[in-house]
């Protein structure tokens, strides 16, 4: 007895040590993380010093992800340590609340939920949900026009019993379905021996204009014939909005996927996928399938994913509240209802996706059961600025390209006052642009602008911030206006002004172009020489009117690639009144140009002569020297012994003197006078031109008295 007294006193002080130890190696542990991350952080904000707007951006987002998901990394890495058959012990209850919150959350009631990390893997689940075991036949999957092209490579590649199906839309929009095509294409396909309907995909909010499809009208069809419905779109969450709703109340499909990051507004979220329709549902409609499936038949994905997509949702569930979730998604509703609301008000704006002001769509448009009559909301708003009120609006060749340009003038500009807004740019959205009561098929391509608060992560924009992006659009519209109003009458307003010439250009959204043509040339008989003076004109034009007005830009070559002459493109006006004015100032200043060009090439050609002249000059004495001192005196070395002997006159009278040339007078002169009386003597001739007649007696006096001080 006494000698076991010892070893368990040992043996408890062994585990007191061992406790201590790890209770300072988890504090360590902590210190260390710490450390790291605030280092590593830290770096990363380094390049940020000087953006700080960034920079507080990327904390907010930060401390919301925080605030709301946590540091779920930690408790995912130790659930992939886990053994597998714990896991699948532990997931059950998890997987549970997570489904009773989102069923609260939502109202949406299903019987399972699958969180997945990357949007092609979310398809891919439930195509293999969904699947009729023991089928040989390829599994057909039809969906709209705009389905994306890459996400359907990316599944026809990872499945190979699938092929896609596109249902066109020739009495609608591309990207809604056409239910009679669709019931169409399933008659025609059900008789298939090598295929046969499977499944559609539908939209509740397309990723790219909003569109609602009529999920009630196509799950009727798609009972009717066996096939699945999967729903896909941001307006799946705004159930989860609604102040009342009823329990009967459900989506209208067998399965959908929502992307809560967008509608929550953190980052880093997974994929959201409710299974509404079980498994035993295609079980009993199935008949060749003699397989039953396990209650949980998704648990094996879950386990196999990984596993910080559902901790996070699990996470979300138990720090929020539903206001602190739902208030990115409430406010982006809100932004884009007040937007669409105030742009209605400008009549240059039109609203593409208003369901084309025929109705409104309600939640009984997406939803089973006693569906409310709210109106579903706006998700995002798409606009375009255009205007059929202008007179003489056949004189603008392309209008259509040319409203194009107008509307990319308007998104450059907006962008850059309103970088908040984060607005996006459509180059190739089909629309009807014509009146509402033409038909569909006279759809064409243009240019849109997209406002769509719910994809971006940060709550910055308020009312205020609202009310001046409608002022500068209400302001840029009436500069377009009226740009695109002196464009219609440029060709008109230029043949009023002689020495103008109306000059047709593409890809400008400016009024248009014009060429100043001087007097003294034919613009129908044009030589070299007639191109040179043009093209000295038009940059000599553009250096003087730019130094006071932006309006004006030197370019060349016109529509025709034979023209190489210069012209002036014209910018934006603010005023209807405002293209005489330019036009005014061009002609006005081109005559002074033409005028100061003149004078400085008839100036030339006076330098020129006398140039000319006293060269002859010059010539003449030095001959005359020649004769009269001899030639011995040109001689190198003779003329030293010569001068030697009979040194010549100090100062002779046909000694060569220098020439120069009067700007005022226009004469060449000797400068003799210049070397005895020591200053320039000026002389003024009756007959000289003068370009500046501003000089008077006195200032000549001043001169001379400033030159003779300066003597003495």
């Amino acid at each position: 007895m006494t000698s076991e007294k010892p070893d368990i006193e040992q043996n408890d002080k062994v585990i007191i040590t061992n406790e201590s130890s790890i209770v300072f190696n988890e504090e360590k542990t902590i210190e260390l993380n710490n450390r790291l991350k605030n280092d590593f952080m830290s770096y990363c904000f380094s390049f940020l010093h000087e953006d700080e707007e960034a920079r507080q951006c990327i904390q907010i987002v930060w401390n919301k992800y925080l605030e709301c998901v946590g540091d779920v990394a930690m408790l995912s890495a130790f659930f992939d340590t886990l053994p597998y058959h714990i896991k699948t012990s532990v997931l059950p209850k998890y997987q549970n609340e997570i489904i009773q919150w989102c069923e609260k959350l939502f109202h949406i009631h299903s019987h399972a939920l699958l969180c997945s990390t990357y949007y092609s893997e979310t398809f891919q689940r439930v195509i293999r949900y969904a699947l009729k075991p023991n089928q040989y036949k390829k599994a057909i999957i039809y969906i709209p026009m705009d389905f994306d092209p890459n996400l359907k490579i990316d599944l026809t590649s990872s499945l190979s019993n699938i092929k896609f199906e596109h249902i066109s839309n020739k009495t609608s929009h591309e990207d809604m379905i056409d239910i009679n095509r669709f019931e169409e294409l399933i008659k025609r396909d059900i008789n298939d021996s090598v295929s046969y309907p499977f499944m559609i995909i539908a939209n509740a909010g397309s990723a790219l204009l909003g569109r609602c499809d009529e999920l009630k009208e196509i799950k009727q069809i798609c009972e009717r014939y066996n096939i699945w419905l999967h729903v896909i779109g941001d307006l799946l969450g705004s159930l989860a909005l609604l102040s009342t709703i009823k329990d009967n109340v459900n989506i209208s499909c067998d399965s959908l996927t929502m992307d809560i990051m967008k509608l929550f507004g953190i980052q880093n979220l997974p994929y959201l996928t409710f299974f509404l329709r079980s498994t035993t549902d295609i079980n009993e409609t199935d008949e060749q399938n003699s397989l039953q499936r396990s209650s949980h038949p998704l648990d094996d994905f879950i386990l196999h994913s990984p596993s910080v997509s559902f901790l996070s949702v699990w996470s979300i569930s138990q720090r929020c509240s539903n206001e602190n979730i739902f208030y990115h998604m409430k406010q982006s509703f809100d932004l884009a209802n007040l937007l669409l609301t105030r742009l209605k008000q400008i009549k240059t704006i039109h609203i593409i996706n208003d369901e084309d002001n025929h109705e409104t769509y309600t939640y009984q448009r997406i939803c089973s059961g006693d569906a409310p009559n709210d109106v579903l909301p706006k998700s995002l708003v798409i606009f375009r600025f255009q205007s059929d009120n202008i007179a003489e609006l056949e004189n603008i060749d392309n209008l259509t390209g040319y409203l194009d340009l107008l509307n990319l003038w308007l998104f450059d500009k907006l962008s850059h006052q309103h970088p908040k807004i984060n607005l996006e740019l459509l180059k190739s959205v089909h629309f009807q642009i014509s009146k509402p009561n033409e038909p569909i098929q006279n759809q064409i391509a243009a240019h849109a602008l997209r406002f769509a608060p719910l994809e971006h992560l940060l709550d910055v924009i308020d009312e205020n911030d609202m009310q001046l992006f409608l002022d500068d659009i209400q302001r840029f519209s009436d500069i377009l206006i009226a740009t695109m109003t002196a464009r219609a009458n440029l060709a008109s307003t230029v043949s009023k002004y002689s020495n103008l010439l109306s000059i047709p250009i593409q890809n400008w959204a400016g009024i248009g172009a014009v060429r100043y043509i001087p007097s003294n040339i034919n613009p129908t008989n044009m030589d070299e020489i007639s191109n040179y003076e043009i093209n000295i004109i038009q940059s000599e034009l553009a250096r003087q009117l730019q130094t006071n007005d932006s309006a004006f830009s030197l370019s060349g070559g016109g529509t025709d690639e034979t023209d190489s002459l210069l012209y002036l493109r014209l910018g934006m006006i603010r005023k209807r009144e405002d293209l005489d004015i330019l036009l005014q100032k061009i002609s006005n200043v081109g005559k002074e140009a033409e005028s100061s060009i003149k004078y400085a090439e008839d100036m030339a050609e006076k330098i020129k002569a006398g140039i000319e002249k006293a060269e002859k000059d010059l010539q003449d004495e030095n001959l005359q020297l020649l004769a009269q001192d001899g030639l011995l005196r040109q001689l190198p070395i003779v003329s030293n012994l010569m001068s030697w002997w009979s040194p010549a006159p100090s100062a002779s009278a046909t000694a060569t003197k220098g020439r120069s040339f009067d700007l005022n007078s226009g004469r060449i002169e000797s400068t003799e006078d210049t070397y005895v009386y020591r200053m320039q003597i000026r002389r003024q001739s009756h007959h000289a031109p003068t370009h500046n007649d501003t000089t008077s007696d006195n200032s000549d006096n001043i001169i001379n008295s400033t030159d003779q001080k300066t003597n003495e």
